[in-house]
């Protein structure tokens, strides 16, 4: 839709553009938004911080289980069903939510949010980004992962929104205007065609590396995932996934435990949210010129050392320093960690390996918010929750460098 609009413009950064919007509205509405009802929903129904951490990890969970299928689906059927599907199971289960009475239609709802996540933002738009890139791959995923990052922007209106009207017609007001806004961009995200008549990269002088580049196209997947490199990468970001989603899903509890209002916690995510945009283009631009797996190691010893400081804050401000600082880290990871998966498989079956990496990932990131809301109901206080999500990120490090690329022919 949109490169009939711009036929001038290179179809791979409008389909960077489109997917980087539906990413913000979905995740931040529906991934980084849903601090401002955590606390909501613990107070309306007594349940414990245990328990909604526990659904909101099976959220991310279910999201990993089927993102397999969906990689399979990308491969073969192409991004756009993929993407229209998604946001519509985004929207029913955001809507169910808003009319659940009980833990079981709670379990029920993120599921189906799950679902729709993982299909409208999960690898579909990595995939289909890669396809269109090769030499600047990394900086495409970092422009592409901005959304990511304006997702946690969302989290500021959202949570205002849910102070204004209660969080039920909240979740209600944002279904709408993702449906309305997803669909219309939705279409334009698609896999780059091989007879396509733009170079890739969008360079002038660059040959179409699609028809003769074997390092270009890569591995199928069968091969891929008997690699040494295909293990490591996988078990790294399990590893990973621990600190990556606790920081998501506990920053605004957090904060409001230390003192914070819901409008000043919201306020701090989008603080982290921009500080996670300084590190996701500074990941994509350093990605492209050095060793991936380097710069992802450096970016998750950062994210290892702000997250077990946030342990030793004793103060609203303090935390608020310390958010900041982990963000850049955070962000980081988002593009390189599609990038490296590309570098080292090619796009022959991307989608495909990206949704079964993406199902490793959704291993840790299921575990890592309830350590920290276990150690919340055992303490009384995020200080060990904290610390137990920075070790795996911290042994993610060696392991993320000792992963070697095989040999793509």
């Amino acid at each position: 839709m949109l490169a009939k609009i711009f036929p001038n413009v290179y179809e791979g950064w409008l389909v960077i553009l489109s997917q980087a919007i539906v990413t913000t509205l979905i995740g931040g509405a529906f991934f980084y938004g849903f601090g401002a009802v955590f606390n909501p929903i613990v107070d309306e129904f007594g349940w414990s911080v245990a328990f909604v951490s526990f659904a909101f990890s099976l959220r991310s969970e279910a999201g990993g289980l089927v993102a397999p299928l969906i990689g399979i689906m990308i491969d073969n059927i192409g991004a756009r069903i993929v993407i229209i599907g998604g946001i519509l199971f985004v929207i029913i289960g955001v809507v169910l939510l808003s009319f659940m009475t009980s833990q079981i239609h709670f379990i029920i709802s993120m599921i189906l949010i799950a679902f729709g996540i993982s299909a409208a933002s999960g690898p579909v738009g990595t995939v289909a980004a890669t396809t269109w890139f090769e030499k600047r791959r990394a900086r495409a995923l970092s422009f592409l992962s901005v959304g990511g990052a304006g997702a946690g922007m969302m989290a500021l209106p959202v949570a205002w929104l849910v102070d204004e009207v209660g969080w039920r017609l909240a979740l209600r007001i944002t279904a709408v205007i993702v449906f309305l806004i997803g669909c219309t961009l939705g279409p334009s995200i698609r896999l780059r065609p091989d007879s396509h008549h733009q170079p890739l990269d969008g360079m002038s002088n660059q040959v179409n590396l699609q028809v003769d580049n074997k390092a270009y196209q890569g591995l199928p997947a069968k091969k891929a995932i008997m690699t040494q490199g295909f293990f490591m990468l996988s078990f790294g970001f399990i590893l990973l996934g621990f600190g990556w989603t606790a920081l998501i899903v506990h920053q605004i509890p957090y904060l409001e435990s230390l003192g914070a209002d819901k409008t000043l916690a919201g306020g701090v995510v989008v603080m982290f949210s921009v500080f996670s945009i300084i590190g996701r283009l500074a990941g994509g631009y350093f990605g492209d010129l050095y060793s991936k797996p380097k710069v992802l190691s450096i970016a998750m010893l950062i994210m290892t050392v702000g997250i077990g400081l946030l342990g030793f804050c004793n103060n609203l401000t303090q935390a608020i320093i310390v958010t900041c600082l982990v963000a850049p880290g955070f962000g980081a990871t988002a593009p390189l960690r599609p990038a490296i998966l590309a570098d080292f498989f090619g796009i022959q079956s991307l989608g495909t390996i990206a949704g079964l990496s993406r199902l490793f990932v959704t291993i840790g990131s299921f575990g890592g918010p309830i350590v920290v809301g276990l150690a919340v109901d055992s303490y009384d206080s995020y200080k060990w929750g904290w610390f137990f999500v920075a070790i795996p990120v911290a042994f993610a490090i060696p392991v993320m460098l000792f992963a070697r690329k095989p040999t793509l022919q």
